[in-house]
């Protein structure tokens, strides 16, 4: 892939962006409240932005060009009935419903507050920073004003509607929570940039799932600018479902960030099925002794598409576990990165780490790029990490074909059955069962 465009386009569009941003702000009419202040210093600093190019080590197999050679408008809110929701549920999942239509909160079309469940409350960004002065999120927000990572500036800019989902102390929400951001067409390629914020407050638990897809069957041009920070407390539990079913046109730059306390547990599930490209960046930082943290991935990739996953596990304290395992199937001309990074340091005896990454190439023009680290700095510790890349075994195709199968059926049994070690750690039914069967559209898709 060609490496992204000039400086000078890359000050055009900034320029561009902040004038969208100074734009929206006005329009709110929030320009003196502290929530206003804090977006306008990140769009006072989008001029200073540097987009990253291939010669960046973090980015050295993935091109931005496809976005930065963009002109984009603004999301704005497109009128969208809930019938034409139906893509985005799951048979027989009870949940709990926020939806966005382009980047915007569809109240109307979401669960209303006044069903939520006593221990559990969502707030808008605006409303948790100016009416309820959350400083957990304040704090946020001002580290992200100059983040290594310019995506996560870019998004603080041009958010137009963030939200605080919290639970209380020793609260277990039964009920899972369904984030559905959809985008729908508009007459110009356009940017949506979601702020989701998760506060588990001490002994609570919960689920929530992030759900990226276009409406109906249409491929809009747009880009998913999309930061998720979440926070563990002590003895909390957190199960994370991303599914990332962007259009054919679609674009995703998707950063996650997960603090965790003492005894706290945190599980991942990120399932990659559409986009154009998609990079995802998942950091976790151990703050505290006794953590546990899961991450698991699954991406299938045809035609010409790119999906490149970044995984940071920060081992800054003793006897804590994690748990990486990511798998994928790559075909057509596809690309897929894995960048694996667990760092243990000094002071993080007994720390317990392990990572693996496999995929099956199953074409002579995929591509995978696949680079797991270990960073130790202490002595009495078991990591270990690895990486595989290889193809389907003919006798065991061979074999299933003696039992009455054809080559196609064989092929994608094989296949599920390679992603399904993933898969199977999911331990909600309605979500799990609906991402297998969307696996193996996405398998008859690729054949």
């Amino acid at each position: 892939m060609a490496i992204t465009t000039s400086v000078h386009t890359q000050k055009d569009l900034l320029t561009h962006f902040q004038q969208l941003a100074l734009q929206m702000l006005g329009s709110n009419g929030q320009q003196a409240s502290r929530w206003a202040t804090l977006r306008r210093a990140a769009i006072e600093r989008l001029p200073a932005v540097r987009f990253p190019t291939r010669r960046d080590e973090d980015w050295k197999y993935t091109s931005v060009s496809a976005i930065t050679n963009e002109t984009w408008a603004l999301g704005r809110a497109v009128p969208i009935a809930a019938e034409d929701l139906s893509r985005a549920f799951f048979d027989g999942l009870d949940a709990l419903r926020i939806v966005f239509v382009n980047g915007i909160w569809q109240p109307e079309l979401s669960t209303p507050l006044s069903e939520w469940p006593k221990g559990l409350t969502l707030q808008p960004l605006v409303e948790a920073v100016d009416r309820h002065g959350n400083e957990w999120v304040v704090q946020v927000l001002k580290q992200r004003l100059s983040h290594v990572n310019p995506f996560v500036t870019l998004n603080t800019a041009l958010s137009q509607d963030g939200m605080l989902l919290q639970t209380a102390a020793s609260a277990c929400i039964d009920l899972p929570v369904h984030c559905v951001f959809i985008a729908t067409e508009q007459d110009e390629p356009f940017v949506q940039a979601p702020q989701l914020f998760v506060d588990a407050h001490p002994n609570s638990k919960l689920t929530f799932i992030e759900h990226y897809l276009p409406q109906g069957t249409a491929a809009p041009r747009y880009f998913t600018c999309a930061t998720t920070q979440v926070r563990v407390a002590a003895n909390a539990e957190v199960h994370h479902y991303r599914l990332q079913r962007e259009g054919a046109w679609g674009r995703q730059i998707n950063y996650c960030a997960v603090t965790q306390a003492r005894d706290s547990r945190y599980y991942s599930y990120a399932t990659d099925l559409g986009g154009m490209l998609v990079r995802n960046n998942q950091d976790v930082i151990l703050e505290a002794s006794n953590t546990e943290t899961f991450l698991n991935g699954v991406y299938l990739l045809g035609g010409e598409q790119h999906v490149d996953n970044q995984t940071f596990m920060d081992h800054a304290v003793p006897h804590c576990q994690s748990n990486e395992l990511y798998k994928g199937i790559v075909m057509g001309k596809a690309r897929g990165v894995f960048n694996g990074k667990v760092l243990v340091r000094p002071d993080a005896q007994k720390t317990n780490a392990f990572q693996q990454n496999s995929t099956l190439l199953l074409s002579p023009t995929a591509v995978m790029d696949a680079k797991p680290q270990l960073e130790i700095f202490a002595d009495d510790v078991r990591c270990s990490h690895g990486a595989t890349i290889g193809q389907l075994d003919e006798n065991a195709i061979f074999y299933l074909r003696t039992r009455g199968l054809s080559e196609k059926e064989a092929r994608k049994l094989l296949q599920f059955a390679f992603v399904a070690e993933v898969l199977d750690r999911m331990p909600d039914e309605p979500v799990r069962q609906a991402v297998c069967q969307l696996v193996q559209d996405k398998l008859d898709e690729l054949s």
